[in-house]
């Protein structure tokens, strides 16, 4: 199959784009033997600058420039590819792109939320205008795309009912840990009398709840457990969390530098718990990433939280309103009752069947379900 992959960066060097999501889905559709082309565009003109900058202000006042149909008109006017000789255009990502392309070719898009999900929960005082012309937006992709591939259930039931999308052409593809199968041997068997080595992992401090999982070792400490805070994306953290004796701070690690690679995998070896009290979440491969190293981990039931952890397999979900202590006192439950070591090796046999899956290594840990999904139904 020739497949047609828009990306606004190199799919094929890029590996930070989407948290790593363009390099590692089209890494999987040539692994399996798919031709995958590069179909670029401009996304820097200085026309878009203008634009994004000053004209989209004028006409919607707050909102994000990238959900309008001008935005969308003016980067696909900048393909110059010859969309016909494809069997497929995938398009992780840029909604704008997908409402403007005009194409025979099945167009199918990959997303992680829609936009009334988005307000007032990633999206804060937008206008009332931004937020009608993002919608429409969106409503035209969603009818110009032949399938609508969302990251979890909580955004395809929102596909599904804000934009009328048929029940068949809105499917869940979770996203994947984007990681080599051969990097993620570890199973954790945490004795109750043994360091407790915690993991945060996130570059939104305040979003994924690193206040939160601070109070929570907090807790665990005074109760006498030894504890130990591995934090892990955070580029600048308070230097009162920083000096709290079980802290151990790594900052924000590229995984395309070997070096800062082979630390975070240490740090996932060495885990033996995901702490994630996020406040907002569409979908994070952290989740995967933690349950193809062994690591069971514990968040939140909040937006597409449920597709990845999954109560008393992989981990478990705290409700919104919990506090520190309310996780510490889960973390303490689950030593008490030597629930660790089982919840690590359910973590792993997730992570085998149903993100590997029958395709095995060889698609890496991730996106099979999408390679499945093409040979099923465009072979």
């Amino acid at each position: 199959m020739n497949i047609g992959y828009i990306s606004p960066t190199n799919p094929f060097v890029d590996k930070k784009r989407w948290s790593g999501t363009n390099y590692s889905t089209r890494e999987a559709l040539e692994l399996v033997g798919h031709t995958v082309e590069w179909i670029k565009y401009d996304n820097t003109n200085l026309f878009l600058k203008i634009y994004n900058r000053i004209i989209y202000k004028l006409i919607y006042g707050n909102g994000t420039p990238t959900y309008s149909r001008l935005s969308s008109w003016l980067k696909v006017k900048t393909i110059h590819e010859n969309l016909e000789k494809y069997d497929v255009i995938f398009i992780p990502g840029q909604i704008d792109l997908v409402a403007g392309l005009k194409t025979k070719t099945p167009i199918i898009y990959y997303g992680d939320g829609t936009v009334p999900l988005m307000v007032d929960y990633y999206w804060f005082n937008f206008t009332k205008r931004a937020i009608n012309e993002a919608k429409e937006l969106e409503l035209k992709a969603a009818r110009n795309a032949s399938i609508n591939i969302y990251a979890s259930n909580w955004a395809r039931n929102s596909g599904i009912k804000e934009y009328k999308i048929h029940s068949s052409k809105a499917k869940v593809i979770p996203f994947g840990a984007n990681l080599s199968y051969a990097d993620t041997d570890n199973i954790s068997n945490i004795d109750k009398n043994d360091r407790i080595n915690i993991i945060f992992s996130g570059v939104d401090w305040k979003r994924k709840g690193g206040e939160l999982a601070v109070n929570a070792c907090e807790k665990l400490v005074e109760d006498g457990y030894d504890v130990r805070l591995t934090i892990v994306g955070i580029k600048d953290l308070d230097y009162r969390v920083k000096g709290l004796d079980f802290i151990d701070y790594l900052g924000f690690l590229d995984k395309e530098d070997e070096t800062q690679y082979l630390k975070y995998l240490d740090a996932w070896r060495k885990a033996d718990i995901l702490l994630l009290p996020t406040r907002a979440e569409c979908a994070d491969i952290v989740f995967n990433e933690a349950s193809a190293f062994g690591v069971p981990s514990l968040s939140v039931d909040t937006g597409g939280v449920a597709d990845y952890v999954k109560n008393n397999i992989n981990g478990y979900r705290m409700p919104l309103s919990a506090n520190g202590e309310d996780f510490a006192l889960k973390i303490e439950e689950w030593i008490k009752e030597d629930k660790l070591s089982i919840l690590s090796k359910e973590a792993k046999k997730y992570i085998n069947q149903e993100i590997i899956g029958e395709l095995g290594e060889l698609v890496l840990i991730n996106y099979w379900k999408i390679v499945i999904f093409l040979k099923s139904n465009y072979l």
